[in-house]
């Protein structure tokens, strides 16, 4: 049986055979109980009302559809809770039902039911699918048994790992234009967060060009940062500090110095005369702790030149044995 049913199918696919193709029954309304597990939470009050009216002018046309409960003499709704409600308000004590048997119990069928009337909100399908992956269902499973495809299935699961202020935009976007805007903050959060904050909603369209935007100045400034002037600040001997220059560096920029005026020269030499030289020993080869920069691989690692070599290179700090401290 495929699941593009017409309603009156899959009300007699979700009861018992026998007892749908019967008349239906008038049951007290007192008796009825609504399914604290049913797919739809919100009602609208002005549906509620339209149909509350049209019941007490024509009664109710459609039976509703009822499962045993457990309390003996009491029934609870499997389809039809909206009908419940209006014919509560229009003042009826009892209701055309069919009553399907306790085993053929199916959530799937009260969740189809609604999605034909197109009745659901886009929280309370996510909260659906979020219930039946929980309950061991895969988005395969859930996906062949709604009869929807199975990115539609993917966007839904995913509500309940979005950020708080995108599933408070559920309501007035379409879950398309939630899930675009999902997958660029992923990888964008404190930018897709700053310009959602200025809208309620959004729609394909808007949605698909903010995250197409974001990416594109991300892009941009990651292009910049790449792409700076001469070599990398690793390899420039002339940035790193007189302490952990190679000794030829070292006299090179002492020429330097002792070629500036007097007035330079007095504060350069000032300033080398405070700082550090921390000789070190890493793997049988000497060498000198890099001490103005952080090792990019964490707190573990430490910058060190060895001695000959030409530029700094990160090695674990608990591999190094500190030598010798001097004072420059």
């Amino acid at each position: 049986m495929t699941l593009d049913l017409s309603f009156k199918e899959l009300v007699d696919a979700a009861a018992n055979p026998n007892a749908a193709t019967g008349r239906p029954l008038l049951v007290a309304i007192d008796c009825i109980d609504e399914d604290p597990d049913q797919p739809r939470r919100n009602f609208s009050e002005q549906e509620l009302e339209e149909l509350s009216q049209s019941i007490g002018e024509h009664g109710v046309l459609q039976p509703i559809m009822l499962r045993r409960s457990n309390e003996v003499g009491r029934y609870v709704i499997v389809m039809g809770a909206r009908r419940y409600r209006a014919a509560q308000r229009a003042g009826l004590r009892e209701m055309p039902a069919f009553v399907q048997d306790v085993g053929l119990l199916d959530r799937y069928a009260q969740m189809i039911e609604n999605i034909q009337r197109d009745d659901l909100r886009a929280p309370e399908i996510a909260t659906f699918i979020a219930d039946r992956l929980d309950a061991g269902d895969t988005q395969a499973d859930i996906s062949r048994r709604l009869g929807k495809p199975r990115d539609w299935v993917s966007r839904y699961a995913s509500v309940q790992s979005m950020p708080e202020f995108l599933r408070a935009r559920l309501e007035g976007s379409s879950i398309r234009a939630l899930y675009e805007l999902y997958q660029a903050w992923r990888t964008h959060p404190d930018e897709i967060e700053r310009l959602c904050a200025t809208q309620e909603s959004f729609t394909d369209a808007q949605a698909r060009q903010l995250a197409r935007d974001v990416r594109a100045e991300a892009d941009r400034a990651a292009a910049q940062n790449e792409s700076p002037a001469g070599p990398p600040r690793s390899e420039r001997s002339d940035l790193l500090p007189e302490a952990v220059l190679p000794r030829t560096a070292a006299k090179d920029r002492q020429a330097v110095t002792e070629a500036q005026p007097p007035n330079t020269r007095v504060a350069s030499q000032s300033r080398s005369a405070t700082s550090l030289a921390i000789r070190i020993r890493y793997q049988n080869r000497a060498g000198q702790l890099v001490v103005d920069r952080l090792a990019t691989q964490g707190s573990r690692h430490a910058v060190v030149l060895v001695d000959g070599a030409d530029h700094a290179e990160e090695v674990p700090a608990s591999a190094l044995t500190i030598e010798e401290i001097l004072s420059r």
